[in-house]
């Protein structure tokens, strides 16, 4: 199994990377039209600066990498052909092609005189031999990881033979995985929840709340917390988040202390769902489970599927309406020859 990694952070970037990023970062003053990254969502320039993390990081691994480079020095033919071989192992085809196509765009911020048509050229090829991965097999009742994550809970709670730090940390991937069913929003912006920020408390509600700048459809987001979850979360508050280490404001705190990474967020949720209930569902599969759970029982009603994923038009959500269809039609066909059955 291929060892894991973490994207270089941008305080271990080359000198000259930090510098020309920071540049590109520069928000607009008055009759200063500010950086090339300035107008870009928060959200776009965290996945930018992740994915040529994913870059530092290999030349890290291979003992190239050059504090003293050039602005996008470590962009080279050479080096994008070995670090594409890499992710052969680790990620989907998909996957490639957006972290190249990512890689290629901070590029040409970081040095914008040079030529990356080959780098393009590159990315287009991936995106022509990319191939989702099916996810029917993957897809599971939003009920089921609903019940799977009241069950954690519970286990959390009543156990008497784990450490309080270890049942504290059972409880919350036992909500992550319950909240996440009833509001199936993006792994940036649930990993990203902060007490009294983008989740408060409204009277007797808990309310989701993200600012359009946070968000990836660029509009704001508000929805409430259904109330089963209401007094576990409480209790999640109350009882057991005090058990980590300085969590501040962090929702989801780590044992390490502070916010939990977002790509701990995702791993903790895919290999729970592994293990328990033997299919890896990933943070973004439960929006695909939601939509799905929406098909199967209120087909007709496909407008609930839509604003509940925020979508902006109905083709996202066809696909799975004709899957729910069909599975409707299978019943109602089995309810026909029941009954042909039974006169």
């Amino acid at each position: 199994m291929p060892e894991r990694v973490r994207a270089c952070l941008e305080s271990d970037w080359p000198i000259a990377d930090r510098e020309a990023w920071e540049r590109a970062c520069v928000a607009a003053q008055r009759l200063r039209p500010g950086g090339s990254a300035a107008r870009m969502k928060p959200s776009t320039r965290t996945s930018l600066v992740r994915s040529y993390g994913y870059l530092l990081d290999f030349c890290r691994r291979k003992d190239i990498f050059d504090e003293n480079a050039k602005p996008a020095g470590h962009v080279t033919p050479e080096i994008i052909d070995a670090f594409v071989r890499d992710l052969h192992d680790r990620v989907s085809s998909v996957t490639r092609a957006s972290y190249i196509g990512k890689i290629r765009r901070i590029a040409t911020i970081l040095a914008p005189g040079r030529d990356f048509t080959w780098l393009g050229e590159i990315e287009s090829d991936l995106r022509y031999e990319a191939r989702p991965r099916p996810k029917h097999h993957r897809i599971v009742p939003s009920y089921r990881l609903l019940a799977l994550g009241l069950e954690l809970i519970r286990r959390g709670e009543t156990s008497n033979h784990l450490t309080d730090l270890a049942r504290a940390r059972l409880v919350r991937d036992g909500l992550m995985i319950a909240l996440l069913s009833l509001c199936p929003i993006r792994l940036r912006n649930f990993a990203e929840l902060c007490i009294g920020q983008q989740i408060r408390r409204i009277g007797d509600t808990w309310w989701i709340i993200l600012e359009a700048a946070e968000t990836k459809s660029g509009r704001p987001d508000e929805r409430p917390v259904p109330e089963i979850l209401t007094g576990h979360i409480d209790r999640w508050l109350e009882r057991w988040r005090p058990l980590f280490l300085k969590p501040a404001d962090a929702f989801w705190p780590s044992t390490k202390g502070g916010l939990l990474a977002y790509t701990y967020v995702g791993d903790v949720i895919t290999e729970t769902t592994l293990r328990e209930l033997g299919v890896a569902i990933s943070p973004h599969l439960f929006r695909d489970c939601a939509v799905y759970t929406v098909a199967a029982a209120a087909g007709d009603r496909m407008g609930i599927a839509s604003g509940l994923l925020q979508h902006t038009h109905p083709r996202t959500t066809e696909k799975h309406y004709n899957k729910g269809a069909t599975i409707g039609a299978v019943r109602r066909y089995q309810q026909i020859v029941d009954q042909l059955i039974t006169d």
